[in-house]
């Protein structure tokens, strides 16, 4: 009786070891890393170098994820183009209630003509992929609860 309790705690502690999220710290940080974990959960990498790698969720959003210049954060952002002509006061209304939003923090960007989204992934005391995944998850589930503050209709959509 002694032998198979034994085994089975073995065993246990096998499939918990499987199982179990790996706390990755800023210095073993690898984009290349984060690329294959995403890409293992169905995002598609469009483009990745040593610092960032945008990909595209299945809807077809996309985002970029960048490593901040200090190592402390990963950036997850993106410029969503607005229609031509589009009043000042129209963008600002629209990045207020953005703003409002929890996760996600809006910025015009005028030389591009775009609303920049971003959320700062802190990961400075270790982070999992796990973890990152929801983050990812959350951001473009925030992007579209952002579109859907679009009373005005300012955010340029492709057919």
């Amino acid at each position: 009786m002694k032998k198979i309790i034994f085994v089975l705690f073995i065993l246990c502690s096998c499939v918990a070891g499987l199982s179990a999220q790996t706390l990755v710290m800023p210095k073993d940080l690898k984009i290349s890393k984060i690329a294959d974990h995403l890409s293992k959960k169905g995002y598609k990498i469009i483009e990745k170098d040593e610092t960032y790698l945008k990909l595209v969720d299945n809807q077809n959003s996309s985002m970029f994820i960048d490593i901040s210049d200090d190592r402390k954060s990963l950036l997850l952002n993106i410029n969503i183009l607005l229609n031509k002509g589009t009043s000042k006061a129209s963008i600002d209304k629209l990045v207020e209630k953005i703003n409002d939003l929890a996760m996600i923090k809006a910025t015009y960007n005028q030389e591009k003509d775009a609303i920049f989204f971003q959320y700062s992934f802190w990961i400075s005391n270790g982070f999992t992929y796990e973890t990152l995944e929801d983050a990812v998850v959350e951001f473009f589930l925030y992007q579209g609860d952002s579109y859907a503050l679009d009373e005005d209709k300012i955010i340029y959509f492709q057919e």
